[in-house]
């Protein structure tokens, strides 16, 4: 039996995930489980063409360069980010420190670690439901640490004080109150009552150099009546192409179903405002980020043309860009797996987060 890099517990580990989180019912996934990609296990790495064998039938690119979950969530996140600096990073409530000129959510207050501040100053809880209160107009509270699917994002509704001290008390640390955002028009009518995103994509090589990667650059759209854009949660997802054309095609987790964003919609030739701009706007953000070359960027474009930053992923998932694009990181992909190769595994480094109350813990492989 041949020696493979990744394990064989990783192996399984990483077709769980994806049955888990992307497979539709009803696919045949062991029909090709057996078989190997050659691609890999000249470069080491164990590999099933099961991952060909589904995302070939969404998008029509067959080939044996699909990574596997635990290969991309093992080895190579591990080789292009510093994981014992990422969670450093995480907090939502530092990014107007990391990008201060860069547009954000109005913050109407901060809970960090368990203590509230407003425009940088401490203030006690009282004084938070007063920001509440002096704002005019809607408001989002959400997580700012260890979340991901929009897991916690909800409009503040009309609550009076007692029942916000309640809902703060909930949400207990490591959480932000901010303005609803006013996106575009061009992308609110895709779905008028969510914020509608794009998940933007930037590498940087080894000499420094940064690259954009475009193919797999999508915008997600929430489901009728969401306020979030979760594809994971009934939203849809349609490519970006280069010139900031968005694709008709719409995808969606566990579903082998590719439908039409004009027939679910009604909008057609829909183009990103100021996409150039924005793309510009990832470069400037991403040399900040000296310790993390691959960066997963959640954006939108206010009616201003003006690029919002939403957040920014230093563990990108890698299921929807293969599922819409192909192998993930296309003509980089030697590259890559080229630094994957030096990666020492260590199942905790990535392994999928939750939180309880903003703290988080991870899911341990036994």
């Amino acid at each position: 039996m041949a020696d493979y890099i990744n394990s064989n517990k990783e192996f399984h580990w990483g077709d769980w995930y994806f049955k888990d989180h992307v497979m539709a019912p009803g696919f045949d996934y062991k029909a090709h489980k057996k078989e190997l990609s050659p691609y890999f296990e000249e470069r080491g790495f164990k590999v099933s063409m099961m991952f060909n064998d589904y995302f070939s039938r969404l998008n029509g690119i067959s080939s044996d360069r699909y990574l596997s979950m635990d290969l991309y969530y093992f080895y190579v996140i591990p080789s292009l980010n510093r994981h014992d600096f990422k969670d450093a990073y995480l907090d939502k409530n530092i990014y107007s420190v990391l990008f201060p000129d860069i547009k954000q959510p109005q913050a109407i207050f901060k809970n960090i670690n368990g203590h509230y501040y407003r425009e940088g100053k401490a203030i006690n809880v009282d004084q938070a439901i007063a920001a509440v209160r002096d704002f005019d107009g809607p408001m989002i509270i959400k997580p700012t640490v260890e979340t991901c699917n929009g897991e916690g994002v909800e409009q503040l509704g009309d609550l009076n004080d007692d029942q916000l001290r309640a809902l703060f008390d909930q949400y207990a640390i490591n959480f932000i109150v901010q303005e609803k955002v006013i996106q575009h028009p061009d992308l609110q009518r895709v779905n008028p009552t969510s914020l509608n995103s794009m998940r933007l994509y930037t590498y940087r090589h080894l000499d420094g150099s940064y690259e954009f990667l475009y193919p797999f650059a999508h915008m997600r759209f929430g489901g009728k009546g969401a306020i979030k854009d979760n594809v994971s949660q009934g939203g849809g997802t349609s490519l970006i192409n280069a010139d900031g054309t968005v694709d008709d095609k719409v995808f969606r987790f566990k579903s082998m179903q590719v439908t039409s964003l004009k027939e679910e919609t009604g909008v057609s030739d829909l183009v990103i405002p100021n996409y150039s701009g924005v793309i510009q706007a990832l470069f400037d953000m991403h040399q900040r980020l000296p310790y993390f070359d691959y960066v997963g960027w959640d954006v939108t474009v206010l009616p201003s043309g003006e690029p919002l930053l939403i957040e920014f992923n230093l563990v990108p998932s890698v299921e929807g860009p293969q599922m819409m694009a192909g192998p993930m990181f296309g003509e980089l992909l030697d590259e890559v797996i080229d630094r994957a190769r030096q990666v020492e595994s260590n199942r905790m480094q990535t392994i999928k987060k939750t939180f309880a109350k903003g703290l988080p813990f991870y899911l341990h492989m036994q």
